[in-house]
């Protein structure tokens, strides 16, 4: 199971857990929950139906590989995330390096594409729609 609906459902797990034993839904005590650090937060990603999945960071499916920088790269690393892909420690830093490489790779070695870390209009439209 992807990493996105493990930590959805130990969240829904614990606010259900609290309100039936306290009969109210809220938050943790009143101290401030910690952002974490922007490589281990989750990518925020939401279904477009002109587009597909869609992070935030990068709305077209601009040719991208090793050694780019920018939203697009951006874009790819949190549709990887979002997929259940290690990005490596970096996480989402626009960064078109190893670990995004390696990432990509294995990507589309689980969609039968090619494995040559392009991401071209074949790797967008698998990371964008599963096709």
């Amino acid at each position: 199971m992807p990493v996105h609906r493990n930590a959805a459902a130990l969240v829904a797990a614990g606010v259900l857990a609290a309100t039936t034993v306290t009969g109210v839904a809220t938050a943790a005590a009143d101290t401030p929950a910690a952002t974490p650090a922007a490589s281990t937060t989750l990518a925020g990603c939401a279904y477009n139906s002109g587009l597909g999945w869609y992070c935030g960071y990068h709305a077209a499916n601009t040719y991208s590989d090793y050694g780019d920088r920018g939203d697009k790269v951006k874009e790819i690393q949190a549709l990887l995330r979002y997929n259940g892909y290690d990005i490596g420690r970096s996480g989402i830093d626009g960064k078109f390096g190893d670990d995004t490489l390696k990432a990509v790779k294995k990507f589309q070695g689980s969609w039968g594409l090619p494995k040559d870390g392009i991401v071209g209009p074949a790797t967008w439209g698998f990371l964008r729609n599963g096709v």
